[in-house]
């Protein structure tokens, strides 16, 4: 038999070292502990950016409040990146690093009369949608009640309000 009638060796099956059940659960468990470390980098950034929209929301509502408090009158409509005149004399440093900080693109204003209609820190993102909202909402739950469309903190598809009252 000459050796191009011999049949190869990569062509003998040979039966698999470990039975088909283990390898399916190795295969499955692999998956899921892939699929369960790409939800997590989700969770933890978006979390993350939470906590810095939570702490403008803070700073914002006890500058604005202080201001109501002292002066008997909402200011005019201004933005939280550049208070100007009205604010002189109020200690705004936090403020400032805290909107410098906030991880989610947009602007944030204040407005004496909002859409929502009442006084209302603002925030507009540069691009709306489900990352936007959804990091707001995880906001909402630490911030407020948890309900995006009820409550101090309100979120929408194009904007989020956050309510104030002097009271």
């Amino acid at each position: 038999m000459s050796s191009a009638e011999s049949p190869s060796p990569a062509a003998i099956l040979r039966a698999p070292a470990q039975p088909l059940w283990l390898a399916v659960a190795q295969r499955l468990g692999l998956g899921l502990g892939f699929g369960l470390l790409v939800a997590l980098v989700f969770v933890v950034l978006d979390h993350r950016k939470a906590n810095s929209v939570v702490d403008v929301c803070v700073e914002a509502r006890s500058v604005l409040l202080y201001y109501k408090a002292e002066k008997d009158v909402w200011p005019k409509d201004f933005d939280l990146a550049a208070p100007g005149e009205p604010f002189a004399g109020f200690k705004l440093g936090a403020l400032a690093a805290a909107v410098a900080k906030c991880e989610v693109p947009g602007k944030w204003t204040f407005a004496a009369k909002s859409a929502a209609g009442f006084p209302a820190v603002v925030f507009t993102p540069a691009e709306p949608g489900r990352s936007y909202e959804r990091v707001f909402t995880v906001a909402d739950g630490w911030f407020d009640d948890g309900r995006a469309d009820a409550g101090e903190l309100r979120v929408g598809e194009t904007a989020a309000y956050l309510r104030l009252s002097g009271e």
